[in-house]
């Protein structure tokens, strides 16, 4: 990276951008096929799609193992992240007089108050939308009938 900061805001960027978003879209995708578009639909799409339809092992993963096994890899990175907060590695330098010394020449260093709160956002800019438009959508069906341009109220 350019700047000296380049390898803070690379790990604080490798850190929160990936893991915490990618588990609440899993378990709001478990959710949604399975419970909300429905799982004979999605059976049906499957049998559509390759001839046959999935077996009853592949039913129960969808509706109740894959959703819940996410829901508890999610909360248990939630704790882990709320009781270890995040850190990286900041070089400390090495004793020129002797390059082979055990001491170490690097040290983990807690993110400060602010990169939190930028790693915070982070986690949260790919998941707020998911709610906002699920609401804007509900909204929408309520209000407008489906195919018609007049409102109900």
């Amino acid at each position: 990276m350019c700047t000296q900061s380049g390898i803070h805001i690379f790990v604080l960027w490798d850190t929160f951008s990936v893991a915490l978003p990618l588990l609440f879209i899993g378990v709001a995708e478990c959710i949604v096929v399975a419970w909300f578009y429905g799982l004979e639909k999605f059976s049906e799409d499957i049998e559509y799609m390759t001839g046959s339809q999935p077996n009853i092992y592949w039913k129960l993963c969808w509706k109740f193992v894959s959703p819940t096994l996410v829901t508890v890899i999610l909360v248990a990175s939630l704790i882990k992240q709320c009781l270890n907060p995040a850190e990286y590695s900041s070089y400390v330098g090495c004793d020129p007089l002797n390059p082979t010394s055990s001491k170490e020449w690097t040290r983990d260093v807690p993110f400060t108050w602010w990169a939190q709160i930028v790693g915070a956002i982070m986690v949260m800019l790919p998941v707020v939308p998911m709610p906002i438009f699920a609401a804007w959508h509900l909204v929408k069906k309520r209000i407008f009938r489906v195919g018609s341009d007049q409102c109900i109220a």
